[in-house]
């Protein structure tokens, strides 16, 4: 990165600095600089980024589109059917409503598009972000009656490699949540200077809408406000012969206080909300399902640590106490730290954070907790500001504990808006206006460089083509499926494990997932597979990677091929066959327990250089899936089918694995095959 001479700064900071120039051009830069993540990153348009980022994406993206009045408004990411061959909803009622209704509107013009929906919707998380970046300057601008300061600030802030990784993620509780929070805290501010408490009490409210995540500021600032006012109420009356009177005085000014109102106001309005969310999903399940044990309850349950003790366990290495805040400062750390100057690496790549990083999460947060020992005025304000992410993560750490829910350190914000902010005040107190330009022109640098730098990471992904291949498949497939019962097979390798896309993919419909639920009285209509069936006729024979066929009709070519393949080559819990490119898994008398576990599958090429490059350093392909994702279940017979690729290949291991209390794993059965000694 190469910044401008020095005294090419100078020169422009004493312009910037001067007068005239000072009430419109910072907001001009702040909106030049944002606007340079709208123009990076011309792949928006399909799923293309690993782990949270898409998996999420198209899981509220799903919600989103199957919003209607036709279901009462229920959120639910996809519809099945049960033994008895009635809809069953997965519902997804846990969240505000408010963020995927506006992912609804901005979707609905391009009902049969559903390339230009991503984009719609990625476009709209990114006015969210821009939105939440003005918002802390224009609160900072109150706060430090600097404009420049304010600029350089939010610059700075909004440079981490999270924000810049998950600003276009289609997740409401990211960036229209991270609004929410900086509209109220906007509101805030207005009230600690102006006591405009209507606004405030408007914003927390709309704000709600958007997300929880506002709770976790409103708590410490409630909580200050209180204090603050119950010492003001006692120092008013602090003769000892008056202590009835003092106690009435003190309860008074307890139950008359704005912080109170406000709290009582924000809580009743979560829980009305929660109330209809979980009503209308009681309903939905037919009022058969206990209020208590709606999968929506249950799963909130679980993010606040009432849940089975299995999940405890099963992420026990995260959860632990003793880890928990390594990550939460690591987290710390790369947010006060923009991605310019940052390691290439996002989190959920990671098994340990670095100490680096841990030591300087600490630092950053030990030096704005006593940097505000020094604030005479806000204090409240920017304590609020920085304890708000600790405010979520302590409570929700079942939720925020793991690698893969790294976008919730976005939530830390308001650490490095307090550290940032402090700093920059003092140095323009010791060196004046100038200096503080200088550097808002190189923040300014920092931001585009860190949103051009994240850009060129993303367009670096491989699969991006076949991304875009597979959404031309799928709007294909959707237009010849409107009512129909689908079942959902072989995938390709990055759909296998993320269900999430295909529900999306196919929202509307009524789909089947082979060995997830007992089978459906219901056969269904069609088969959608990435398998393609030599010898049978595709319903999509234009479709380069996902192909639709006639659910009869595939089941006689399994059978076929099965009976052409002759014996199997492991003879276990499952019978393993082998045929054309396909591996084949095959269960008679097969019982939920049989499927229940992974399926681990390793690949040995003849030429190592076959390989993906992000596998070469282990020297085999890993093909590792769950049975529901690519299954065929007819009767009582289970069938699996794994596409292989097209490199040669030496050895196959496979078989069925299962994870312990402790971590660890154990194999059910096990087998190796050789391809090139299988005669057909």
């Amino acid at each position: 990165m190469t910044f401008l001479p020095s005294e090419t700064l100078k020169t422009a900071a004493h312009r910037l600095a001067s007068s005239q120039n000072q009430a419109w051009l910072p907001s001009a830069l702040l909106l030049l600089a944002l606007s340079s993540v709208f123009l990076f990153g011309d792949d928006r348009s399909h799923f293309y980024r690993e782990h949270s980022h898409n998996l999420l994406s198209a899981e509220r993206l799903a919600i989103a589109e199957n919003l209607s009045i036709k279901h009462n408004f229920l959120m639910f990411t996809s519809q099945t059917l049960d033994a008895n061959g009635n809809t069953v909803y997965n519902p997804y009622n846990r969240f505000p409503i408010g963020g995927h209704a506006l992912i609804k509107l901005a979707i609905l013009p391009f009902e049969d598009n559903l390339s230009a929906q991503i984009y719609a919707a990625r476009s709209l998380m990114l006015l969210f972000f821009a939105a939440a970046a003005i918002l802390v300057y224009l609160s900072l601008c109150r706060l430090a009656s600097s404009r420049w300061v304010a600029l350089t600030v939010a610059l700075l802030a909004f440079s981490s490699p999270y924000f810049l990784y998950y600003n276009d993620a289609i997740i409401p509780d990211i960036s229209m949540s991270l609004f929410a929070v900086m509209l109220v805290f906007h509101g805030m501010v207005i009230f600690e200077q102006e006591r405009r408490f209507p606004q405030l009490l408007l914003k927390t409210c709309a704000a709600l809408l958007l997300g929880w995540h506002v709770y976790a500021l409103l708590l410490p600032f409630i909580a200050f406000g209180l204090i603050r006012e119950l010492v003001k109420a006692q120092s008013g009356v602090s003769a000892y012969r008056y202590t009835l009177r003092r106690i009435k005085h003190t309860t008074r000014s307890f139950l008359h206080s704005r912080y109170l109102t406000l709290g009582i106001a924000a809580l009743l309005f979560g829980i009305s909300m929660l109330t209809i969310n979980f009503t209308n999903e009681y309903f939905a399940l037919n009022r058969e399902t206990p209020l208590a044990k709606t999968p929506s309850f249950t799963s909130m349950m679980n993010r606040i640590g009432i849940g089975p003790s299995y999940y405890k366990r099963r992420h026990a290495d995260y959860l632990a106490w003793s880890a928990f805040p390594e990550r939460q400062f690591y987290r710390i750390g790369m947010m006060s730290l923009p991605y310019t100057f940052s390691p290439p690496f996002l989190e959920q790549r990671i098994d340990a954070p670095p100490r680096s990083f841990v030591t300087l999460g600490i630092a950053v947060f030990s030096a704005s907790l006593i940097g505000l020992l020094f604030v005479r005025r806000h204090k409240i304000l920017l304590a609020s500001l920085s304890l708000s992410g600790f405010c979520w993560a302590l409570p929700m750490r079942y939720n925020v504990a793991y690698p893969w829910h790294s976008h919730e350190a976005v939530f830390y914000i308001g650490i490095a808006i307090t550290l940032f902010s402090l700093l920059l005040l003092c140095l323009r107190k010791l060196s004046g206006e100038r200096l503080v330009a200088a550097l808002s022109i190189a923040a300014l640098l920092i931001f585009v460089f860190s949103a051009l730098r994240m850009s060129q990471l993303n367009a670096t992904n491989s699969t991006a083509e076949l991304h875009q291949a597979v959404i031309a498949d799928f709007e294909s497939i959707r237009n010849m499926t409107d009512g129909k019962v689908i079942q959902v097979n072989a995938m390709p390798r990055f759909l296998k494990r993320v269900r999430n896309l295909i529900a999306y993919y196919l929202v509307g419909r009524t789909i089947m997932y082979g060995g997830e639920t007992v089978p459906s009285a219901r056969p269904p209509d069609l088969v959608v597979t990435s398998e393609r069936a030599n010898g049978l006729t595709s319903l999509t024979p234009q479709n380069r990677v996902v192909f639709l066929y006639e659910w009869d009709a595939y089941q006689r070519y399994i059978d076929k091929t099965i009976e052409q393949a002759g014996a199997p080559l492991i003879r276990s819990t499952f019978d393993v066959y082998i045929s054309d490119s396909a591996l084949i898994y095959v269960k008679d008398a097969c019982l939920y327990g049989d499927i229940s576990e992974w399926f681990f599958l390793a690949l040995y090429p003849s030429d190592e250089d076959d390989l993906p490059d992000d596998r070469k350093q282990h020297g085999f392909d890993n093909l590792d899936f769950r049975f529901q994702g690519q299954a065929v279940r007819r009767n009582d017979r289970c069938i699996a089918i794994t596409t292989l690729p097209d490199y040669d290949i030496d050895r196959i291991y496979t078989g069925q694995s299962i994870q312990l209390a402790d971590g660890s794993y154990e194999h059910l059965w096990e087998g190796d095959i050789h391809p090139t000694d299988v005669v057909n």
